[in-house]
């Protein structure tokens, strides 16, 4: 990464006008990296948007800035843009972004990242693009203050699962270690982001567990949520169901795990598997035209879950 680090800190160098984003519906790892890096910039006085779509979910509000982070863009007014965590442009959701005219630091840990950017820092080796900005800023002899690590640290806990994920490398383990040294709370960290479900969203999951299958001849442990079975459920936050794909992959049978959800329109898809179990759920998220790693990856379709007459479950 040397030398993406050094083209990446150029283009800061000579910007003022910064757009921050990362894909729509944050998440700790992105989100926090974003933060992260904005305080930073904030520093050295650069002017900020940060621009999220669809906003900050109710688990992560607890970030340092998250207060500064609106849903949209207003104004193309930027000399440059910094994507967290997008596989592609559009992935931003934020419109505007497609016909901006500025320089783009794309900065993720996805595979199938389409270097789009004019520098591309992408590596996906690492755990977490939180792991990639930390060592982005012990290249640059940045200060870590504590609202910096408990950012950074918040993104290495979510994409890693508290340290459980095959992702974790002695890198990862050495950069939380220095993060939490910064003044980071693990413990703190984790009740926010695991350890916050509210009794409505404990009855959801109990309803997502009633309706998994295990299908004994394809190895595979799947869970729907359909239109009906959510309105069972009032105002469920949108991250009501983080975590729960990991829970279903934990059946030591299955190769991986599937969850199904209906979104409005779309079907939500989330697939989980381990490296011991040789499956590249990848490869299944892109025949939906999805993403992300091999062992956790995702879709989304347009159409609703419906079951047919024989009681097998398609989307129509």
């Amino acid at each position: 990464m040397e030398q993406e680090f050094s083209q990446a800190k150029e283009l800061i160098d000579r910007s003022d006008r910064i757009l921050l984003t990362m894909h729509e519906r944050m998440d700790g790892d992105d989100g926090g990296a974003l933060l992260a890096m904005g305080m930073r910039l904030e520093k050295m006085g650069k002017l900020l948007t940060y621009a999220i779509k669809k906003g900050v979910p109710p688990y992560l509000s607890f970030l340092p800035g998250s207060q500064k982070i609106q849903d949209d863009i207003f104004s193309n007014d930027f000399d440059l843009v910094i994507m967290f965590g997008c596989g592609e442009k559009k992935r931003s959701g934020l419109l505007k972004i497609e016909n901006l005219k500025v320089k783009i630091i794309n900065i993720d840990h996805h595979p199938d990242n389409q270097m789009f950017g004019d520098v591309n820092v992408v590596d996906s080796k690492k755990s977490s693009v939180a792991e990639m900005v930390y060592d982005f800023f012990v290249w640059n002899k940045w200060p870590i203050s504590k609202d910096v690590a408990t950012c950074l640290l918040t993104g290495i806990i979510t994409d890693t699962g508290s340290f459980m994920h095959s992702n974790t490398q002695s890198s990862t383990l050495a950069a939380a270690a220095e993060l939490m040294r910064k003044g980071a709370h693990s413990s703190k960290i984790i009740k926010h982001t695991f350890h916050n479900k509210t009794p409505q969203t404990l009855q959801a999951w109990g309803k997502a567990m009633e309706n998994s299958y295990y299908d004994d001849k394809h190895k595979v442990i799947y869970s729907v949520m359909t239109e009906t079975d959510l309105a069972e459920f009032e105002r469920l936050p949108g991250a009501a169901f983080e975590g729960f794909a990991e829970t279903l992959n934990t059946l030591p049978e299955a190769k991986f795990a599937m969850f199904l959800r209906q979104d409005g329109p779309v079907i939500k898809g989330s697939l989980r598997s381990d490296s011991f179990k040789g499956i590249d759920v990848s490869k299944i998220a892109h025949i939906f035209g999805g993403g992300g790693h091999k062992l956790a990856a995702g879709f989304s379709v347009a159409g609703k879950l419906m079951k047919d007459e024989a009681g097998k479950w398609k989307v129509v």
